[in-house]
């Protein structure tokens, strides 16, 4: 036996015993879902057969929260099987390392180069998406990069979006500005309990956020432009999932349907959610 067959098989093994977890009733159909539009408690299978309408599925996370994470895949397997043609996009990754993605898919690229790759991009442990990486892998679900230059980013949230040089832009959208309305700015306020005095720096990171914001959605649209049959899920954190953040920002460049599930979060941040900020609130 060869070694790549190996490799090969030992993953379709572990996504086996994978699945068969993720299935034993740790998201249950009577999971804890509510409508936001509504309020109405309703079950998992309910949400996924709306969610199913859409063009583009928003799950947001907590990065460090695993059931956030099983949540995603349970939704993106339920989504596969259902007949879909799925693509999972993905903030942990930046858009100029797609290629490192389309390898792991093909499996041209071993577990350990994978991971590697993963820790260049994201700081979180691997854990935490590992299973959505090879159910994807072995399903061969194409996975899309999103995220903004890491070393861009870095400088807005040091400097501010007007730091950049003209040359800095040219990597991201074109004519891209960056404005950050007060709700936004207060969510991030109270989401990520903000202690510091420095108002600057706060509207720095602001900033930086929102441009994360528009840099995926471009990066989004562009990707559903070339794939009109691809339904998108994006596996991204809260402020980005929420409608003020990217599904917003895609709606500005493309009209499309799309369907948001975040988590309820903390008394703080939940207080600045606006009602149409998700469709969907689970307690996970």
């Amino acid at each position: 036996m060869n070694m790549h067959f190996s490799t090969r098989l030992a993953l379709l093994l572990i996504s086996i015993l994978i699945s068969g977890c993720m299935t034993s009733g740790r998201v249950a159909p009577e999971a804890p879902f509510e409508r936001a539009a509504d309020g109405r408690r309703i079950g998992f299978h309910e949400m996924l057969t709306d969610l199913r309408t859409s063009r583009v599925v928003f799950i947001g996370e907590l990065h460090d929260n695993p059931s956030h994470h099983q949540l995603q895949l349970e939704i993106i397997k339920w989504l596969h099987r259902s007949g879909a043609k799925i693509t999972v996009a993905l903030e942990m990754f930046r858009a100029q390392n797609q290629g490192y993605l389309n390898m792991w898919i093909n499996g041209d690229l071993g577990v350990l180069e994978f991971m590697n790759q993963y820790r260049n991009n994201w700081t979180l442990p691997w854990e935490l998406y590992d299973s959505i990486f090879l159910y994807a892998r072995n399903s061969g679900i194409p996975l899309l990069a999103l995220n903004a230059p890491d070393n861009i980013m870095q400088k807005v949230y040091r400097q501010g979006f007007k730091a950049l040089t003209q040359e800095e832009k040219r990597f991201l959208p074109p004519d891209v500005s960056c404005s950050v309305d007060k709700p936004y700015m207060n969510f991030i306020r109270r989401n990520f309990v903000w202690h510091s005095n420095d108002e600057a720096t706060f509207i720095h990171f602001c900033e930086a956020q929102q441009l994360r914001n528009k840099f995926m959605a471009y990066t989004l649209s562009d990707y559903l432009d070339r794939n009109p049959d691809r339904v998108v899920v994006v596996v991204t954190g809260v402020g980005h999932a929420m409608r003020r953040g990217i599904p917003d920002e895609l709606a500005s460049i493309k009209p499309m349907q799309v369907k948001i599930v975040m988590p309820f979060l903390h008394e703080l941040a939940a207080e600045s959610l606006q009602k149409g900020d998700a469709d969907y609130l689970t307690r996970m």
